[in-house]
């Protein structure tokens, strides 16, 4: 009993010292600068009561601390964030937050922790009823339960996970279960089922590398033709070795022929003389023949020895390729789920703008994470609502929808500016400075569809960078496109004081307005066609007095005939809103 109480005590100190060093762990000094502006801006968008500001710095200040092992501060900010969150009825957020504290507990080994939170996004995406998610949630908890270890509970979320992940058939999510059931069962000594989920593994990872090493496959064509070539020499030289063999062959029953005439002629006078000389000769020439047939065997099999170890070191390093893009490819996509979360999180929360206006979004990113991203907010008795389409898609566009989302947000929301067309020459500027485009070569920007309404009049006022706005007239049933200004946002303009200007419209109820990027009408199908604006207008003509939510669905299907198995090609973003 002794023993086991001193095995207690040193596991609950080892706890201790722990969770001490973690929360007391020196923070390098550029990160706390950086750490205590964010925490002043916290206090302040706390102390206005402003908890969309308040949640941006939360996050911020949560991965600034993740991302430097600064765990339990960044927990505590995530935390916080989950509460803000649920405040703002942002069910998405709750979710991320949630899983990022799992993620941070499974990082620092507390797996119990992690397990809970993972199990409290696993509620919430149910509720939601989002089988994508849930099957990432299985997977998370899963995982967990294999690092307590508890093998039993692993098998069993990972089992529920399978069933999910078949029904999306999501292979790669598939994949990530068998691999741990294959573990699991390993280490609890079922060899059956490990072998079983093992082979059910290794048929879809086989699946899934498959397009992945043609480029490594390309690469090594002109090693192995060389290799080919060289093994196609060699058996030129058994040839020419064989024919050598059979030249002697011949040569030898030649002499023998002529040794026996010679013997016959001199039969009486020196035949055993003869006879032994014969027998010399034939000794002789059947040693050297078999001498070198046993060299030039010996000289193809080391040809061929060599030419085997060549093949096999190419296939070793194409193998360690090709493990190594698979590490490189798995770390990749990780990081742009990440930013993909992180993306999602700075959209604005659907029910922001149906508590306004009875409202639909269609949003279709081309790759994991988008250049086009949607901006909402409410200033007094004003709305204010864009669509922004940023230079290029997935990972570049992304970063630029991050720095457009945050001008936008500082600019509205902070300086209170309030005239759409002087939001967008700031906008410009600011992204001038951001990229410093005056003093490099960077020419990136966006373009824009930016609107405010005000909520008592009804007045709206409209100003573009390169992009229409399209509204529909419910007293006259007319569709008009009003043009923006034909000048993007950011890039160096050369002999230009060209400015944003501003179109103001008497809107009335049952008015409907749409903004959008041009992925939508640029999305080309087999036969190389456009969508164009063209079908998109008959497409709202033919539906206008559909629920706005129904016309959404009827987009998305015209959009998806028309497509059929053609590859989108850019990022896709349509906002209807219909005035009160």
């Amino acid at each position: 009993m002794k023993k086991i109480s001193v095995h207690i005590w040193l596991i609950c100190l080892t706890i201790n010292l722990f969770w001490f060093s973690a929360n007391s762990q020196d923070i390098p000094s550029n990160i706390k600068v950086e750490l205590t502006s964010y925490e002043t801006k916290i206090e302040q968008y706390h102390k206005e009561n402003n908890p969309q500001l308040e949640l941006e710095f939360l996050n911020k200040a949560a991965f600034l601390c993740w991302n430097n092992q600064i765990n339990i501060k960044a927990i505590d900010y995530f935390k916080r964030a989950i509460g803000i969150n649920d405040q703002l009825g942002n069910t998405n957020g709750v979710i991320l937050a949630t899983n990022y504290v799992g993620m941070i507990y499974d990082e620092i080994q507390d797996y119990n922790s992690a397990v809970n939170y993972f199990k409290k996004g696993l509620d919430l995406n149910k509720k939601l009823k989002n089988k994508q998610n849930i099957a990432s949630s299985y997977n998370y908890i899963s995982q967990s339960y294999q690092q307590l270890p508890d093998y039993e509970q692993s098998n069993k979320w990972a089992l529920e996970g399978v069933e999910i992940a078949k029904e999306l058939n999501d292979l790669k999510m598939l994949r990530s279960f068998y691999g741990i059931l294959a573990n699991n069962f390993q280490s609890i000594g079922n060899s059956e089922k490990s072998i079983k989920y093992f082979e059910l593994f290794a048929s879809i990872d086989k699946f899934l590398k498959k397009e992945e090493i043609k480029d490594i496959k390309h690469e090594t064509a002109t090693q192995v033709q060389q290799a080919e070539q060289e093994k196609e020499e060699t058996k030129q030289e058994l040839v020419i070795q064989t024919d050598k063999l059979k030249e002697t062959k011949s040569s030898l029953a030649y002499v023998e022929e002529v040794s026996r005439e010679q013997k016959m002629q001199l039969e009486l006078q020196e035949s055993k003389i003869r006879e032994q000389e014969a027998e010399l000769k034939f000794e002789r020439l059947v040693r050297n023949t078999l001498t070198g047939g046993i060299i030039g065997i010996l000289m193809i099999f080391s040809v061929l020895v060599i030419l085997y170890r060549k093949i096999r070191s190419q296939k070793t390093k194409i193998e360690e390729q090709r493990d190594k893009l698979d590490f490189q490819n798995q770390h990749i996509n990780s990081s742009i789920q990440y930013a993909q979360n992180i993306q999602r999180a700075i959209l604005p929360v659907k029910n922001q703008i149906n508590n306004l206006f009875e409202s639909f979004i269609l949003y279709r990113p081309k790759d994991i994470v988008s250049g086009d991203f949607y901006w909402f907010t409410k200033v007094n008795n004003i709305a204010f609502l864009a669509v922004v389409d940023c230079t290029g898609h997935g990972v570049p566009g992304a970063f630029m929808s991050m720095i457009g989302s945050s001008h936008l947000n500082e600019i509205v929301i902070e300086k209170q500016i309030t005239d759409p067309a002087k939001i967008l020459s700031l906008l410009d500027k600011k992204i001038i400075v951001s990229l410093r485009q005056a003093e490099t070569e960077n020419n990136d920007g966006m373009d824009v569809c930016f609107i405010s309404i005000n909520l008592k009049s009804n007045e709206i006022t409209f100003s573009g960078a390169k992009r229409p706005l399209f509204i529909y007239k419910n007293k006259t049933s007319e569709f008009d496109e009003i043009k923006g200004d034909r000048i993007s946002i950011g890039g160096i303009r050369k002999g230009t004081n060209e400015e944003f200007n501003n179109h103001i419209i008497k809107a009335q109820k049952g008015d409907i307005l749409y903004l959008s990027s041009d992925g939508l009408t640029d999305q080309n199908n087999s036969e190389r066609k456009r969508f164009g604006r063209n079908k998109l207008k008959e497409i709202i003509l033919n539906n206008v007095a559909e629920p706005m939510e129904k016309q959404k669905v009827i987009i998305e299907k015209a959009l998806d005939e028309f497509q059929q198995d053609e590859e989108q090609r850019d990022d896709i973003t349509l906002i209807g809103i219909k005035i009160n």
